[in-house]
């Protein structure tokens, strides 16, 4: 299959005393964004992406820069706020001497820079998982789409004969559509889902919802809670260690959060034993990410490296590989290098997709320790070609559900505070 595709292949080189200087930079420096949040609820999480990303940049300066010039990064606070992430997309781009963002996190960040990343003409590359349904020709995704880790995972439960779920998350996009999404695909293969639940983002009013769990005893939940409120709910789940224990597939938390997030260090143990959905572990052995981890650690500390941390990276040294393809950093030039370019990434070579500018990956499940790491447990045969837009559904019907939950809110990417709980779904006799 791979046959058909233009593969380039980039070695990364990690150790800068091992990188050798090209010719003296004469031109005037290339600039790119680095758009993450400094402040604000999700600071903890993207402080690590801005920090691979500047490390990448770091290392592409000490081989010489890219055609002569010296790379910049220009740092901007996303605050943890959509409309902040808006702004400062405007911010950088509008004054055209950045082209080129690397950044976002979460959904209502992404979703809220793209249509100012396409008004002017720009160039983002953003690194986390996402719920798909989504589509732009100005961005590049280095993270995961949901049938590149959310529906092998599921099926790897049904595999192992789970037939009963609940769904619950925090009520924003993100796990609102991922949630559909396996309420599709279990109704697909006759599995239950034996309830669904909500909850206003980072709250710790979680009683009601463990109590509805307990009483429908299934056999999986499946997990898109975030922030605050991971701690208090398994620590309500699992805190007075009645009853079975009922496993959780986490789609949202990775090795960072799971050590560094107030919320989880709450939870502690509680947690331990739960699987989670990924297509990067720290403790994979390749060569690749082995120099990766080394270096990152040798620069910021005994951090713990994600999945997100590692997509983050690879985006860079993506990026850098189109330029020097194309001779030309113009978001339009790097758009048609990148098609169909291979990388030896950190956990494996990835792909860039001809036709949706995705990564394709390979899917991974692993379980919790009680240290927080996460081991492997499974891993895909092969990698997964990306698929934006889930097959359980028709694009219409996808873009219809992201439709209805943006006006629903208010134009928003989330349920504002004290804000009403919106049905599922807007049509009828959704399964």
């Amino acid at each position: 299959m791979f046959a058909l595709m233009t593969v380039a292949v980039l070695g990364y080189v990690l150790l800068v005393s091992a990188m050798t200087p090209a010719e003296p930079r004469q031109r005037p420096p290339l600039r790119v964004g680095v758009l993450h949040s400094q402040t604000g609820r999700l600071a903890h999480l993207e402080k690590p992406l801005a920090d691979a990303t500047l490390m990448a940049i770091d290392e592409i300066n000490a081989r010489g820069g890219l055609l002569g010039r010296e790379v910049v990064p220009v740092q901007v606070d996303g605050a943890s706020r959509g409309r902040t992430f808006a702004q400062a997309t405007r911010k950088l781009l509008s004054g055209g001497a950045v082209r080129t963002i690397f950044g976002g996190y979460a959904s209502a960040a992404r979703r809220s820079m793209i249509p100012v990343v396409e008004r002017y003409d720009g160039l983002l590359f953003y690194p986390a998982v996402y719920e798909g349904g989504e589509t732009s020709h100005r961005v590049v995704y280095t993270g995961a789409t949901p049938n590149q880790y959310i529906t092998p995972a599921i099926q790897w439960f049904l595999d192992n004969g789970a037939r009963s779920f609940h769904l619950v998350g925090s009520d924003y996009i993100y796990p609102r559509v991922s949630l559909a999404l396996v309420r599709s695909q279990l109704a697909s293969c006759g599995a239950r889902v034996v309830g669904e639940d909500y909850l206003e983002p980072d709250t710790e009013k979680v009683s009601a919802v463990v109590r509805r769990i307990r009483g429908a005893e299934p056999d999986v939940i499946v997990s898109a809670l975030a922030g605050a409120t991971n701690g208090p709910f398994f620590t309500a789940l699992r805190g007075d260690a009645d009853g079975r224990r009922i496993p959780t597939l986490n789609l949202v938390s990775d090795e960072w959060e799971l050590r560094s997030a107030e919320a989880q260090r709450k939870a502690g143990a509680y947690v331990a034993g739960d699987f989670v959905a990924a297509n990067y572990f720290e403790s994979l052995p390749d060569a690749a990410n082995r120099r990766f981890v080394r270096e990152y650690k040798r620069r910021y500390g005994a951090r713990r490296v994600s999945d997100t941390i590692a997509a983050a990276y690879a985006g860079v040294h993506l990026w850098a590989h189109a330029v020097r393809s194309a001779q030309d950093a113009a978001p339009e030039a790097v758009l048609r290098a990148v098609r169909g370019a291979s990388l030896a990434a950190p956990g494996g070579t990835v792909y860039a997709d001809r036709q949706n500018r995705h990564l394709w990956k390979r899917a991974r499940v692993g379980r919790i320790r009680l240290d927080g790491r996460v081991e492997p447990v499974w891993s895909s045969e092969a990698v997964i070609r990306p698929a934006p837009y889930s097959p359980y559904r028709s694009k219409q019907e996808w873009d219809a559900l992201v439709r209805y939950l943006y006006h629903g809110w208010g134009a928003r990417w989330e349920r504002p505070p004290g804000g009403r709980l919106l049905p599922q779904e807007s049509r009828p006799g959704a399964p």
